[in-house]
């Protein structure tokens, strides 16, 4: 008898286990289903917007400022980079973290289109995720229709939470902007301060031998007034794409 019990009382658990993963399984779709519905469908009509991206040429090290175009057209709801040569593994993470976050910030439905990035010929540098940020506000250009400030220029690694993560090659990037009659260049918050190594070199006469010693000293560089300074380029921190549209987005 107690065998019997034993066997029903298993089974009665195996029936509530059973039910109540079916139950959850139909939160989750619910979940889901409402999440992909709370956003609006875009029109049939292809959109297009510009934005400049910026990079360090592993050449030369100089700062380099060249534009990519953003086409969102109908498709399944890829991301397609259309450049030569082939980018890095993270630019395509790095785009696809873009247009997440611009779905999410406009409140638009990208699943059955295809966002297409179509680098600048003369970036054969493209590489890293350091456009982020330029490729999230160009994204969002393009669903809203408008058109981004030709004077402003960002540049930094976009994350899911919509914040924007610091780069290399900072300093190179502001000497581009500003040759390229960029007038407000935009930084990962903490970067408008650059920490370096200054390389020192002494000589020291010990009888008929020079000793030469090389020591690197830490220091710092204010880049807003070095710019402002220099270059007569405004330099200013964003740590998120929202204050970044405020600025580089026209009405």
């Amino acid at each position: 008898m107690q065998l019997k019990q034993l066997n029903y009382l298993v089974l009665a658990l195996a029936f509530f286990v059973a039910t109540m993963s079916g139950v959850l399984i139909g939160i989750n779709a619910i979940q889901t289903t409402q999440q992909t519905t709370s956003f609006e469908k875009l029109g049939e009509h292809t959109l297009t917007a510009q934005a400049p991206v910026l990079a360090v040429s592993s050449q030369t090290n100089e700062g380099i400022l060249s534009h990519v175009d953003i086409e969102i057209q109908k498709g399944r709801g890829r991301v397609l980079i259309n450049t030569n040569p082939f980018v890095e593994a993270d630019t395509q993470y790095s785009a696809d973290t873009a247009v997440r976050v611009a779905q999410e910030i406009t409140g638009k439905d990208l699943s059955d289109r295809d966002v297409i990035f179509t680098f600048d010929p003369i970036s054969n540098l493209v590489g890293g995720p350091s456009a982020g940020a330029a490729l999230t506000i160009g994204t969002i250009a393009a669903i809203q229709g408008k058109t981004l400030n030709p004077e402003i220029a960002i540049t930094g690694t976009i994350n899911e939470d919509g914040s924007i993560g610091q780069i290399g090659g900072v300093f190179e990037k502001a000497q581009a902007a500003s040759q390229q009659g960029i007038t407000l260049f935009l930084v990962p918050k903490g970067q408008e301060t650059l920490n370096y190594l200054e390389r020192q070199v002494t000589q020291e006469q010990r009888g008929p031998f020079i000793i030469e010693r090389t020591s690197y000293v830490p220091r710092s560089l204010d880049l807003v007034a070095y710019a402002e300074k220099e270059w007569s380029l405004q330099v200013q921190p964003a740590s998120n794409i929202q204050e970044a549209m405020e600025l580089m987005i026209q009405p």
